[in-house]
């Protein structure tokens, strides 16, 4: 019996871990879909049936495992509706498992009050220990009576409830502990992600998720033969603003910038600052037409934007761009950043606030 127990809880770990492993990108208990938590309920009623099949069986007709443990973490992570799915299809397997009989028809009974039960308490407004504590005691007293009704022989009948109520207790505890750990590495593993490929201030890809983007885009451009224009960005005199209101205006217009960009820009577009007071934009599949169309439009809505730097306090920004294009601009896709930095510099040595395409940027 305590073998078949640690074969049900081994395989409700393993299934925790394979979540875990294909849910790194995405918190998938995050902002749950009524779609998903259908499909959430269906699954882990599935497992549910799994831990049936590899039960322990204590009579022709009675079988005892940790099929309610799916059922309580649906509860705790997903809702009352999950939990009720989930205790659906276990109990119908159930039911349909054994054939039909007085014990099987308990079985349904148990899994469809116990889904309604545990997403029920989980739903209270308590913390999650005592959640888990009138989980386990409303678990033990429908078993208990299940037991009663079911089983005839009395030793058998407290042999059974001991072992299973103890197992329940310890696998499940352990089971949300482990679904706890497994939430908080999925939201530290996508946190050191996050900081890795985007700017921690502005929330914009950073110099290297840039360089990543930069040669991927290149090689798509290449390969089907597309365009790709690419802006560089300056902030004119950000010195001087920091100077005067001191960096923490700086910072806020940066991230209003950010802001200004991508609402500006169209939706596939990838922006990026590239370190201080500098940004860059690619352009895909986009000519030096529409890119300066682009820019003069970027340059506008910055220029016209009122920057509060404090409550009573509003100042004025202008920028300047640089921009280059391939093919038309240049036949070497590698050397569009340059080019379009090339044509910055033109444009913060000609009064600032302008755009410049690199051939213009020529002397």
């Amino acid at each position: 019996m305590v073998l078949g127990f640690f074969q049900n809880a081994c395989i409700l770990i393993a299934f925790l871990s394979i979540i875990q492993h294909f849910s790194r990108d995405k918190n998938i208990f995050e902002s749950l879909s009524l779609n998903r938590k259908i499909i959430f309920g269906f699954c882990n009623g599935i497992l549910g049936i799994i831990l049936m099949i590899s039960s322990v069986q204590i009579t022709n007709d009675v079988i005892i495992d940790f099929r309610y443990i799916p059922i309580l973490l649906m509860a705790f992570y997903c809702g009352i509706l999950p939990s009720i799915i989930a205790s659906l299809v276990i109990g119908v397997f159930r039911f349909l498992f054994l054939g039909i009989s007085s014990v099987s028809i308990i079985g349904l009974i148990d899994a469809l009050l116990i889904g309604i039960g545990f997403g029920f308490i989980a739903s209270l407004k308590l913390s999650k220990k005592i959640k888990y504590a009138y989980s386990m005691f409303f678990l033990s007293m429908v078993s208990i009576i299940s037991s009663f009704i079911a089983l005839k022989n009395v030793i058998l009948i407290f042999r059974s409830l001991i072992i299973f109520i103890l197992g329940y207790v310890i696998v499940s505890y352990l089971s949300i502990k482990y679904t706890d750990y497994i939430i908080e590495t999925i939201e530290v593993y996508q946190r050191l992600k996050k900081e890795a490929t985007k700017d921690y201030l502005t929330g914009l890809n950073n110099v290297r998720q840039f360089d990543d983007s930069f040669n991927s885009f290149s090689r798509l451009a290449i390969r089907k033969n597309e365009e790709l224009s690419m802006l560089i960005i300056d902030i004119d005199f950000f010195k001087r603003i920091n100077d005067t209101y001191g960096h923490g205006a700086g910072n806020i217009i940066l991230k209003d910038l950010a802001k200004i960009f991508l609402d500006t820009c169209r939706t596939y577009d990838v922006v990026s600052r590239m370190g201080g007071e500098e940004f860059s934009i690619m352009l895909l599949d986009c000519s030096k037409s529409k890119a300066f169309k682009i820019a003069e439009r970027l340059r506008q809505n910055v220029e016209n934007n009122n920057f509060y730097i404090s409550d009573s306090e509003v100042i004025k920004v202008t920028i300047s761009i640089g921009i280059s294009s391939y093919p038309e601009l240049t036949n070497q896709i590698e050397n569009l950043p340059k080019n379009a930095d090339s044509a910055l510099y033109k444009a913060k040595n000609s009064g600032r606030n302008k755009v410049v395409l690199f051939n213009d940027s020529k002397t």
